[in-house]
């Protein structure tokens, strides 16, 4: 089976450049090799941004120009607000793409990840969602895919010191679903990271893509509960990347407040569980 179409989009607000470049440079590796292995005739890169403002706009334009004499061909979209992260992503257009892959600024992809991810979709038509094994910044590995939160493992993941989560490790690890082996690949997800996911074209469409109730934090949480309604959620270990990322405890209150916020409409969609 030969992929059609691929397309990528890429959100960005005010989001370090340095970190944007890797990332795109990175892509274009893990694109080339896609094609030339067959798995796609046609790899589609949007970059949003999301109101950055006119001088990160233009430094952004800048630096995708630098790029595109390197070989990295990107379509820029510039939203006039910020309405969110999921809303950002929703602006590129659910066209007739046979995958979409969600992709943040600060993820790196291994330069068969791609070819590696379609090949897995290839061989297990049912799954219509799936995510990679994720390393750190500190190269140890990032538990991205987690069980239905609790408002408490939440308030100790977003907020509490260290000296507090450590008093609960295995409640916490258990969220993080550590106890499962992830040198495997997985059909039984219920939730996933928004930071990298490769899905079937019809899924991103079923499902609407992002919600827009959810201004950042919790819409990938949304988007996973939904499309499991409609496909499987799977994990490769194969398909494998790297992330900067951080938690919303250590950005400030701005992040802080989003994260309460789209935790509370979370779980009155979808249904509260306390501890």
């Amino acid at each position: 089976m030969t992929v059609s179409r691929l397309v990528v989009s890429i959100v960005v607000h005010r989001s370090p450049l340095k970190e944007l470049e890797r990332a795109l440079s990175c892509l274009r590796v893990a694109g080339e090799k896609l094609v030339r292995a067959g798995k796609a005739a046609a790899l589609s890169v949007v970059v949003v941004d999301n109101d950055s403002g006119p001088g990160y706009r233009q430094a952004l334009r800048d630096l995708l120009a630098r790029l595109e004499r390197r070989g990295v061909r990107c379509r820029l979209v510039c939203s006039p607000v910020n309405e969110g992260y999921g809303r950002g992503h929703n602006l590129v257009a659910a066209g007739e793409e046979d995958f979409r892959l969600i992709l943040n600024p600060d993820v790196f992809l291994e330069p068969d990840s791609l070819v590696r991810g379609m090949a897995f979709l290839q061989r297990h038509p049912r799954v219509g969602l799936l995510v990679p094994r994720v390393v750190g910044v500190q190269g140890g590995p990032e538990y991205l895919c987690k069980r239905y939160p609790t408002v408490v493992v939440l308030l100790l993941r977003g907020f509490a010191p260290g000296w507090v989560r450590d008093l609960f490790p295995g409640y916490l690890e258990r969220y993080e679903m550590r106890d499962l082996d992830w040198e495997r690949p997985r059909f039984d997800l219920e939730l996933v990271s928004g930071c990298c996911m490769l899905m079937r074209g019809r899924v991103w469409r079923e499902t609407g893509g992002f919600s827009p109730d959810y201004f950042l934090y919790f819409e990938d949480f949304d988007l996973s509960l939904r499309a499991a309604r409609k496909t499987l959620l799977a994990y490769a270990p194969d398909f494998r990347i790297t992330h900067l990322g951080g938690g919303a405890g250590r950005k400030g209150w701005r992040h802080r407040f989003w994260f309460i916020r789209s935790a509370w409409r979370f779980f009155n969609r979808h249904g509260w569980k306390w501890y």
